[in-house]
């Protein structure tokens, strides 16, 4: 198991600070002790209201989250939620820092950031490692086919015996790998994803549904159709994500969350960027899991 070295940034409100990070999506080195991480990293809120800082990960998400050049700030659905819960506690600084998928749960255990500024699906097996905020919204992923669906996919029912691509870290591996006859395709972008599939070396794919539509609105894909309604598919709880054991920041957060809830800024953050009515959801834990362990609420 090696560790690959990979060129971060991590983006503080008002400037841009350069950062390299060993990250690795199966393995992240903690910079201290077991002991002494787990001492230090339970006590997150009367070190950030302190401080008045936190450091978050970050993932090139559209329109969950993202980068934009041209203001030079990050925006998105759950950075707004996120900076909007920050500030309700008064901490008034925040970096951002760049990390594929795979790695955003191992770095948040290991400590090298606060809270996930990116919003992760619910599920029993995530649930082992890390703590869960209040639903934040609710929604499903796409599927994807060659154009014209000449493989007649249709759904779940179909992947036996084809190559489905999904997202290193995601959900996708659970939900592919439930289905008999199925092969699960690994990539850690989209981009290698749609490149894989416009050339014949996978069958179908997975895809946040949100960032699907974002990323072919802005660049086309000629040779893929997006299908949002497919036999199978299951809509999961998202939900901030922060360490076990974390308690005080846990219910700061979640506090935070009640009071969006209450005076109609949630809802307002993802009505803003299209999501749909049924996305708002206020139950405040999972009233369900799917046969795949996605929680849902219903």
């Amino acid at each position: 198991m090696g560790l690959s070295l990979i060129k971060s940034s991590a983006f503080r409100r008002g400037s841009i600070v350069s950062t390299v990070l060993l990250i690795s999506a199966s393995l992240i080195i903690p910079l201290s002790s077991p002991a002494s991480a787990a001492e230090s990293c339970t006590d997150t809120l009367t070190k950030a209201q302190a401080a008045s800082y936190v450091r978050m990960s970050s993932y090139q998400q559209p329109p969950h989250g993202w980068f934009d050049i041209n203001s030079g700030k990050y925006q998105g659905i759950d950075v707004e939620v996120i900076e909007e819960v920050l500030k309700g506690l008064n901490i008034k600084d925040w970096d951002y820092v760049t990390a594929d998928w795979g790695a955003m749960i191992p770095g948040l255990t290991a400590c090298r950031w606060d809270i996930m500024s990116i919003g992760m699906t619910y599920t029993k097996l995530r649930s082992e490692k890390v703590q869960f905020s209040l639903p934040v919204y609710q929604y499903g992923v796409a599927m994807l086919v060659a154009k014209g669906n000449p493989k007649k996919i249709k759904g779940k029912a179909d992947w036996k015996g084809k190559k489905v691509g999904g997202i290193i870290g995601s959900t996708d591996d659970q939900v592919i790998g439930g289905v008999k006859g199925a092969t699960y395709v690994p990539f850690t972008k989209y981009s290698d994803l749609y490149r894989a599939l416009s050339t014949g070396r996978i069958d179908a794919g997975m895809v946040d549904e949100l960032q699907g539509a974002y990323d072919f609105k802005l660049q086309p894909q000629p040779k893929i159709t997006l299908v949002k309604n497919w036999t199978g598919k299951a809509v999961g709880i998202s939900s901030i994500v922060m360490r076990l054991g974390d308690t005080a920041w846990i219910t700061a957060v979640n506090e935070q969350l009640k009071i969006m809830r209450a005076n109609g800024k949630l809802k307002a953050i993802l009505l803003k960027y299209g999501m749909p009515e049924s996305a708002y959801i206020t139950c405040d834990a999972p009233t369900s899991f799917t046969a795949d362990g996605i929680a849902q609420c219903l």
